[in-house]
């Protein structure tokens, strides 16, 4: 991780810390359970939802598409595991505090090992900013499987789907389990983020330190609460 990917994250950490205690972070369940089905017949299962409220889509909005195959049956299972338990919110910080972010809904393939991802940005340059940081993100697990992303001119995921020869498919069952607050998990992600990375940028420039006890330039660990 890289200095200002470090503080690119913190940052990201702090805002959605604020969104959060004051509510703006919602997760809606009305498409929880929802199919996203092509003619081909390759069909993904909505299970999280994450959005910030107070913004409507406008024309300069774009969604960005991220797909993920992750190699091995067993592999694939294992990650739908750990991502369709409510314990993967407290992922939420790295994306909800992240300039221009608008909605996300998280989908699993019904094919293991499968997984797409449809966000609501507000320009087309906070989307490709948040794709360079996720991408310095998963560069060491490339061994893993493999990742795409794609920025479409669409206003919302709603007007993607329309556009394409998707369809949803209502849930059969929505099941509703009594789970952890939403809220209180990714509140808890927040802390680990801001901790973590602040441990991070510790090392980094402690290591980076000159021997005459000056910061090199080039690193700035000033941080802002914009």
């Amino acid at each position: 991780m890289t200095p200002n990917t470090a503080l690119t994250l913190t940052r990201a950490a702090l805002r959605s810390a604020r969104s959060l205690l004051d509510g703006s972070v919602r997760f809606p369940r009305g498409r929880l359970g929802d199919v996203l089905e092509s003619p081909s017949g390759d069909a993904f299962i909505v299970y999280r939802e994450t959005a910030l409220a107070g913004h409507d889509a406008s024309s300069d909005c774009v969604v960005l598409v991220f797909t993920m195959q992750v190699r091995g049956r067993e592999a694939g299972e294992t990650v739908r595991g750990v991502l369709f338990d409510p314990l993967a919110n407290v992922a939420t910080p790295f994306f909800a505090g992240m300039p221009g972010f608008r909605r996300k809904l998280w989908l699993a393939g019904e094919r293991p090992g499968e997984f797409l991802e449809l966000y609501e940005w507000a320009s087309r340059a906070d989307a490709e900013a948040f794709v360079d940081v996720l991408e310095s993100l998963l560069a060491p697990f490339d061994f893993a499987g493999s990742a795409s992303f794609e920025v479409v001119d669409d206003d919302s995921v709603d007007a993607y789907v329309d556009a394409r020869a998707v369809e949803w498919r209502d849930a059969a069952d929505r099941r509703r389990s009594h789970r952890p607050s939403s809220r209180l998990l990714a509140l808890v992600g927040t802390a680990a983020l801001v901790a973590a990375v602040a441990l991070g940028l510790g090392y980094l420039v402690g290591k980076q330190r000159s021997p005459d006890g000056s910061t090199p330039a080039g690193v700035d660990v000033e941080l802002d609460d914009t």
